[in-house]
Formats: structure tokens, sequence, C-alpha cells
């Protein structure tokens, strides 16, 4: 084999071990845990692509999930398992395949901090990381899952769950003899829905039952990250959009976004429109989860379903 191939065989192997070991499966289908409901979405080829095959959102009684960064969240295991069960059934998920989750905002710490001195090989890298988070968190670093990217202007994105925490939420889907692949919570997920054609920073508003989450992106790159357990009333909403606009005047240089993309699981996604109008000062748009498949729906079915959508559609990416 002549030195041109045997370069390219070591780049194909070096491919599949981080494919196999380090990445995370995209399965196609994905299931999103709300504080309230289980949404499910599984896409399916069609003409060299993907097209969604079906859709579904089960209802959760009432005390199922206590939904918490510091302590388990799964209260009523069996009536998890049997909203998992329905909604993935009524999707057409076979038992054994694989299946992505996506976790409620408030189930995980997701932060920005400074890159420097975040180097070395991956294991030296995230000792680094959990050693600048240990005294930020509510419960032992050493009993977490980490997860970072770098991003530019020398900031590094970080998600951090208490582990119990997610294995509460894996152990429904094994139980269910459904393989979890990519794990991931809901803003980030979402983020992929977010992509806007004017120039300028935009802000995407995460509004699900008991909490909101705000992101604030520059292009493509979050610059602020707010996720507020126990604050979804229609009253707290305003309030903290009113001050998380007033950071971005005072402390970012900002005077008004340029798109602001709301994820209305909470209440009718007009109503949502109208508060977020109120407290931002500008004209807010609804997510639109299906557009990577070329379609546009809207309404509180797509609402609820969107994370799960936006998580599913990283296979169509």
């Amino acid at each position: 084999m002549s030195a041109p191939d045997v370069g390219a065989g070591l780049r194909r192997a070096a491919g599949w071990l981080t494919r196999t070991f380090l990445d995370p499966p995209l399965p196609l289908v994905a299931v999103e845990i709300r504080p309230r409901a289980v949404a499910a979405v599984r896409l399916a080829p069609h003409l060299g692509g993907l097209a969604l095959g079906a859709a579904a959102v089960v209802e959760l009684p009432e005390g199922t999930l206590d939904v918490s960064l510091a302590k388990a969240n799964v209260r009523e295991a069996k009536a998890l398992r049997a909203a998992l069960r329905a909604a993935l059934e009524r999707v057409g998920a076979p038992s054994g395949s694989g299946v992505s989750l996506v976790l409620p905002d408030p189930a995980v710490r997701v932060t920005l901090i400074p890159a420097e001195g975040i180097r070395g090989r991956r294991k030296e890298a995230e000792e680094t990381v959990r050693f600048r988070l240990h005294k930020a968190l509510p419960f032992d670093i050493r009993a977490a899952r980490v997860a970072w990217t770098s991003l530019a202007g020398d900031q590094v994105l970080v998600a951090v769950a208490l582990e119990e925490v997610v294995r509460g939420y894996e152990e429904a889907l094994l139980d269910l003899e459904y393989q979890p692949g990519l794990v991931e919570v809901a803003s980030l997920a979402l983020l992929a829905t977010c992509a806007s054609q004017v120039a300028g920073d935009s802000l995407l508003v995460n509004w699900d039952d008991g909490y909101v989450s705000f992101v604030l992106l520059r292009g493509r790159q979050p610059l602020l990250l707010r996720m507020l357990p126990g604050e979804g009333s229609k009253e707290a909403v305003a309030r903290h959009a009113a001050s998380t606009l007033q950071f971005y005047k005072d402390r970012l240089g900002g005077t008004a976004f340029a798109d602001v993309v709301v994820r209305s699981a909470a209440l009718p996604g007009e109503e949502a429109l109208r508060v977020l109008g109120r407290s931002l000062g500008v004209s807010a748009r609804l997510v639109e989860p299906w557009a990577g498949l070329g379609t546009t729906e809207s309404g509180v079915p797509v609402q609820a379903l969107a994370g799960a959508a936006a998580c599913a559609l990283r296979r169509a990416a």
C-alpha cells in the first residue's frame, strides 16, 4: 500500500474510532421528556433523504417527575415508562432501537467558562473543566456527567448533569428495551431551529411548564445562558425577559434583538409572543422545528414536539 493510501486508511480508522467511542449515536427516533409530557419523533428515509415518519405527545400524570439539578428527577418510574411506551409505540419505534433523549433545562447546568487553561489530552482538559465548576454546583462534581465544546472568542460551552439524574431517564428507556443514544438539554437542542436571515444578535426563549430559559446568540455562538426553574408564569417570564434585555444593553452593548425565537410549550404560542413582545420591545416568532425538512407548521402540538424534532433532525443536517 502506498503512503497516501496508508494515510487515508488511518484517517478512516480514526474517524470510525471517534464515532464509536467518543461521539454518541444519532438515532432516527428522539424523545423529549418535559415536566408534564413526553414527546417522540421518528424520521424515515425518503427519496434519498429523511422525512417525518411520525410524531406523538403523551401527557404525564401529576407527580411523575420532580425536575431538579441536584437530585433524582423520576418519582414514579412506572408512570414514566408507560408514557414513553405509548409515545414510542405511536411513532412506530421498534423495540431494541436507539433513541436520542432530550432532557428538561432545569435538570442540566449549562454555562460558559473561559477557555484559558483548558488544554492537553481530553482527560486532562476534563479535570480542568470539573475543577472550574466544582464550587458553583449544588452537588459533587465527581458524581456528574460533563460535556463541553470550544466556541469562538475563547469561551467553552459546558453542560453538567448529576449522574443519577441522567441515569433515571435513561433507565426508563432501557427498561423498555430501547438504547439511549445522544443525550442533550432542550434549549441546546432547540438552537438548531434558530437559523436567522437577519443581521445582529438573536434570542432563543424556551418556555415550558415550570421554567423558562433565555439563550442569547451572536451569530451561532451563545453569549448568555439563563435557565430559570420555577419561573414559568407569565408574570415571571415577562420580568425575566425585561431583565435579560437590560443586561444585554448594559453589559453587552446591545440596543435591540434582531430576532427573537420562542418555543412555547407552556401556553398557546400567540399568547406567549404577546407577553415576550411587550417585555422585549420587538416582535417575536415561534420556532419551526420542521423547517429542516422543508415543512412549516405551527400550533401547540408542534411546539410540544419541538425539542424532540430538533434533536432528531441532527440526522438530516
